[in-house]
C-alpha cells in the first residue's frame, strides 16, 4: 500500500511539472567543423607575386587580390600575401559596396590564421609562425579560453549566427566568475566577451619563417581599425558571446528546486548582467515566472544582440529568484536588488542608465514587474490587516519587511513593461487539483518563514481580515496560492493605475479556431485565459500562438523589438 501511494504521489509530480514546465533543456549550439587549410602544390613564387602587388596600380588591386584566391599553398604564407593585398584594397577610395567586399576578403584571408593560433597548431612547418595576444575585459582581468564564432551555430534555427559586420575575426573570450566584488553582478558559469581578432605585426626578420602577432582587441577599448588613410568597424559578435554563455549555463536545473525547496538556491536570486555593465545604454531586465529561469529569455537576448542597432542602446539584464515564495515577496527583494546594481552603475543616479529601464515579464514575472510601475498606497496593507504599520505588534525588522512587501512606490527610472502570457486576474489553474498538489509540495524559504513566525508572535487571526487568512497562515502564502483569481491582492493590484507605459503579449493555444476574444470567449495559452491576460491600459497588444511560452514566438519577439527600436530616452 506505501509502494502504491508512493508511485502515485511520483505520478502526480510528474504530471504537475509537465504542467508548470517553463523552457526547454538541452544543449544549445553546436561547433561546426571547419575545413582543413590548403595544402596543394605551389602555383607561382610568393616572393615575386609580393612584388607584382607593389608594382600594381590602384585600380588593379582589387581584381589581383581576388585571383590569388584561386591559388593554393604547402603553408599558410599565401594568407599573408592576401592580407597584404586586402591592405591595399581597404586603404583604396570604396563606395560602401566596395568596403564590403574589401572586408570579406580580408576576413577570409585572416580566418585560417586565426583558427590556427586558437587552436595552438603548430605552423612552423607550414613556412609561419604564430602568437596570439588578448586584450584583458573590462575589469582587467585575463580571459582564460576562446571560441572561434564563425565555427558556432545554434541547433535552434530562429538564432542563427549573425554575418561579419565588420573588419576582423570574431571569436569569444571566456574566463571563470571569481565571485569577487567585481563578478557578483553576472552569471555565476563565466564571464563570456567578444573579442576581434586582428593582425598587429608581421616579423619578416627571419624570411624563411616569419612571426605573424594577432592581437583579439576588446570592444570596449576599440571599435574602430584604422587603415591607412580609411576607418573601418571592427567585427563585433555579443550574439555569439551570449549563446557560448546559454551553452554552460544551469540555470535550468534550478527551476523546480527554485520552485519547491527554494533555500537551496536563495544564494543565486540576483540580478545579472549578461555583458559588462554601461552607464550610457539602457537596461531591459528580464523577469521568468514560476519554475523558470532565464535561459527562456535566450531567443528576446539573442533578437538584442545580434542587431547591431538595439545592441548598441541596450544591454541585457536577467533576473534569477527561487519561485516558490509568492510574488509579492519577491518583488520587494528584486526592487531591492535592482536599486543596488543601479547605484553601483551610477552612484549619483545621473546616467542613462540609472533613469531609463525596460522590463519584460513572463507570467508570474509579469506580476513581479507590476509592482515596479504602480503606487500600492495602503491598498494592500489595507486588505491584509486591521491596523497601520505603526501599531502593529511587531519588532521593527519585522514591521519594515512587511512593509517592503506590502507597500511600495512606482520605480521613476522604469519607462516601459511589457507583460508576456501575465494572469493579471490570476489563473483558475491555480485552484485546481493541479495547483493544490504544487501548493502543497512547495518549501518556503528560511528567510520568509522567518517574517511569519515572528508575525504569528505577535499577532493573532484577529489581526488579519477574514479574506486574507487562508493565505496569511502558517509560513504564509506561495506562489501558487497567490495566482489564485480569488485571491484579494491579486484582485486590488489589477485595481491600481500603472504608473508607466505598458504593452502586452497574449497567447493563444488554438489559433486555427480562436482568432480574437471577441470570436472566441475562451481563448486562451492553456494556463492564462485572455481576459486575465488583457489589459485595458497598454498601449498595444498583440495574440500570438502560445502554449504559455509566449516568449519565444517570432512574432513576440518581433514586437518587443520594435517597441525596444521606438522607445525615446528619457
Amino acid at each position: 500500500m506505501l509502494q502504491q501511494n508512493y508511485l502515485t504521489r511520483c505520478l502526480l509530480l510528474f504530471i504537475l511539472l509537465l504542467a508548470v514546465q517553463g523552457c526547454s533543456q538541452g544543449k544549445y549550439i553546436y561547433w561546426k567543423t571547419p575545413l582543413p587549410a590548403p595544402v596543394e602544390a605551389v602555383n607561382g613564387l610568393l616572393a615575386y607575386q609580393y612584388i607584382a602587388l607593389n608594382q600594381l596600380s590602384d585600380s588593379a588591386v582589387p581584381a589581383y587580390c581576388l585571383q590569388l584566391s584561386t591559388q593554393r599553398s604547402p603553408g599558410y604564407q599565401l594568407f599573408l600575401l592576401q592580407l597584404s593585398c586586402a591592405q591595399r584594397w581597404l586603404a583604396l577610395p570604396l563606395n560602401t559596396a566596395g568596403q564590403a567586399d574589401a572586408m570579406a576578403y580580408y576576413n577570409r584571408a585572416l580566418l585560417p590564421l586565426v583558427r590556427a593560433a586558437i587552436t595552438g597548431r603548430d605552423t612552423s612547418a607550414l613556412n609561419l609562425q604564430l602568437k596570439l595576444e588578448l586584450d584583458p575585459d573590462e575589469n582587467g582581468l585575463a580571459f582564460e579560453q576562446l571560441f572561434l564564432a564563425a565555427d558556432l551555430q545554434a541547433y535552434d534555427p530562429f538564432m542563427l549566427r549573425q554575418q561579419d559586420n565588420g573588419l576582423g575575426i570574431a571569436v569569444v573570450g571566456q574566463r571563470k566568475n571569481t565571485g569577487s566584488e567585481l563578478d557578483r553582478y553576472f552569471p555565476p558559469e563565466g564571464i563570456f566577451r567578444p573579442l576581434t581578432v586582428m593582425p598587429v605585426k608581421l616579423d619578416f626578420s627571419n624570411p624563411v619563417l616569419p612571426v605573424l602577432t594577432l592581437r583579439g582587441v576588446y570592444m570596449q577599448q576599440q571599435q574602430h581599425w584604422p587603415v591607412a588613410a580609411q576607418q573601418y568597424p571592427l567585427n563585433y559578435d555579443p550574439a555569439s558571446a551570449y549563446l557560448c554563455l546559454v551553452e554552460v549555463a544551469v540555470a535550468d536545473q534550478l527551476e523546480k528546486t527554485g520552485l519547491f525547496n527554494a533555500d537551496k538556491v536563495e544564494d543565486k536570486l540576483g540580478i545579472y548582467a549578461i555583458e559588462p555593465l554601461s552607464r550610457d545604454k539602457i537596461p531591459v531586465l528580464m523577469i521568468h515566472g514560476l519554475n523558470s529561469s532565464p535561459l527562456i529569455w535566450r531567443r528576446l537576448s539573442w533578437a538584442i544582440f545580434s542587431n547591431p542597432q538595439l545592441a548598441a542602446r541596450y544591454q541585457v539584464w536577467h533576473a534569477f529568484y527561487p519561485s516558490g515564495p509568492p510574488p509579492f515577496f519577491n518583488a520587494m527583494r528584486l526592487r531591492k536588488r535592482t536599486d543596488e546594481l543601479l547605484l553601483h552603475i551610477s552612484p549619483d543616479l545621473q546616467a542613462v542608465a540609472a533613469n531609463n529601464m525596460l522590463l519584460v515579464g513572463h507570467s508570474m514575472g509579469g506580476i513581479i514587474s507590476k509592482t515596479f510601475v504602480q503606487n500600492s498606497g495602503n491598498t494592500l496593507w489595507d486588505a491584509t490587516f486591521y491596523r497601520p504599520a505603526a501599531e502593529l505588534a511587531v519588532d521593527d525588522d519585522t514591521r519594515r519587511t512587511l512593509e517592503d512587501i506590502f507597500i511600495f512606490t512606482a520605480k521613476p527610472y522604469v519607462k516601459g513593461v511589457v507583460f508576456i502570457d501575465t494572469p493579471h486576474r490570476g489563473a483558475a489553474t491555480a485552484d485546481g487539483w493541479i495547483g493544490r498538489l504544487a501548493s502543497m509540495m512547495i518549501t518556503l524559504p528560511k528567510a520568509m518563514k522567518s517574517v511569519f513566525n515572528k508575525m504569528w508572535l505577535a499577532l493573532s487571526n484577529d489581526d488579519i481580515k477574514p479574506a486574507m487568512r487562508g493565505y496569511m497562515s502558517g509560513f504564509g502564502p506561495n506562489s501558487v496560492d497567490v495566482l489564485s483569481p480569488r485571491h484579494p491582492l491579486v484582485q486590488q493590484l489589477t485595481r491600481l493605475p500603472l504608473q508607466a507605459p505598458v504593452y502586452s503579449v497574449i497567447g493563444n493555444d488554438e489559433p486555427a479556431r480562436c482568432k480574437a476574444f471577441a470570436s472566441c470567449p475562451g481563448l486562451n495559452d492553456s494556463v492564462v485565459p485572455y481576459n486575465s491576460a488583457h489589459l485595458d491600459a497598454a498601449r498595444d497588444e498583440i495574440v500570438v500562438p502560445s502554449e504559455h511560452n509566449s516568449y519565444q514566438s517570432p512574432q513576440a519577439i518581433e514586437f518587443i523589438s520594435n517597441i525596444l527600436a521606438s522607445t525615446p530616452l528619457q
